[in-house]
């Protein structure tokens, strides 16, 4: 008989996506969303059963009892879902829309597994981590971690395509995660601009751009007489990422995932402002086990960097390969875990 999953991601398509891709993988068990409304849409389109519950950041300041009250509107919630469809297992994918899902869970005494996906352990998750001991970790390494943690890696959705024809033409995507990079859209433009006459006649640029940026961003790429495609979110992106010679990325830890899998020559430009620097820690347990070039994006538009880029881009042997001594040591995948906590005597 199917078990029932709750799995309680929010904030952001790379919390809701490794949720999305672990549901697809398991076809044994049913499986039910807790989001809030930012990620409502994702879930729409896919017409995936959720419910919405409210939940809020933990800041220390005079506002504090009202994050609080929204905390306990969100466990509150939660509680009258679960005592409804009694769920037997509870997933939390970090964010703080976890937060009320997984407390409740914990009040009801129903099994919990929180899967952090950062190299370093979100300040969500550290509150989470005192109410179980089956932590998922998606780098081996992650820091903050407890020692129980189990190394399971992310869950990517299937990759099935197969691998483009070389050409002379180069093809640049450019992701900045769910919602785009707003920065990307003035920083690469400009980078690219400097690049030689004759290696801008070979660039076909594919880029992902913040909502209201699509129209300007084309104008430029036009002006410079390049050949692109402009889109505020790429349904196929798997196609996108197969299509490119080279993927220019930020470094939420399911993008790094999905990159790997495609083994693509790949340019890493961490946010500067993710929370505990995990988006540079994400690219360098990457590039761990894979090639790679990680800039930082307050220096990028320096001549030495952009020099590096359009070298690395126009390389004639610009292919991936695996670094030496990098197998996977992964022995238990996030669904084998959740399969072998359902099957545990309580």
């Amino acid at each position: 008989m199917p078990k029932k999953i709750f799995l309680s991601a929010g904030g952001t398509g790379g919390h809701v996506f490794p949720a999305i891709s672990l549901m697809e993988e398991d076809k044994d068990n049913k499986y039910y969303f807790l989001i809030d409304k930012r990620t409502e849409n994702i879930l729409i389109k896919r017409k995936l059963n959720y419910f919405k519950i409210e939940s809020s950041r933990i800041k220390l300041n005079i506002f504090l009892p009202f994050y609080l009250f929204k905390i306990s509107i969100g466990i509150i919630q939660s509680i009258f879902i679960f005592l409804n469809y009694k769920p037997d297992l509870v997933v939390g994918f970090g964010g703080y829309t976890s937060i009320p899902s997984i407390i409740a869970a914990k009040l009801l005494k129903i099994k919990i597994i929180i899967h952090e996906q950062n190299a370093v352990m979100g300040r969500a998750n550290q509150i989470l981590s005192y109410l179980t001991k089956n932590i998922a970790l998606t780098f081996e390494n992650t820091k903050n971690a407890s020692k129980d943690s189990v190394y399971t890696g992310i869950p990517i959705r299937k990759n099935n395509l197969k691998t483009k024809k070389k050409s002379l033409q180069k093809t640049i995507f450019i992701v900045g995660g769910s919602q785009g990079a707003r920065s990307f859209s003035t920083i690469i433009p400009r980078i690219i601009s400097n690049f030689s006459r004759k290696n801008k006649t070979k660039l076909l640029i594919i880029q992902q751009t913040r909502k209201g940026y699509k129209e300007e961003l084309e104008k430029i790429y036009n002006q410079m007489k390049l050949n692109c495609e402009v889109e505020e979110f790429f349904e196929n992106i798997y196609e996108q990422y197969n299509n490119a010679d080279v993927i220019i990325s930020r470094c939420g830890a399911s993008t790094l995932a999905e990159i790997q899998s495609f083994k693509k020559s790949v340019i890493l430009v961490p946010l500067p402002s993710s929370m505990n620097n995990h988006q540079y820690l994400n690219a360098i347990q990457f590039k761990k086990k894979n090639n790679c070039i990680i800039l930082d994006e307050k220096k990028i538009e320096l001549e030495s960097e952009i020099k590096i880029i359009e070298k690395y881009i126009f390389l004639k042997q610009n292919s991936y390969k695996l670094k030496k001594n990098t197998k996977t040591n992964i022995n238990l995948t996030l669904s084998k875990l959740i399969n072998k906590i359902l099957n545990q005597n309580d």
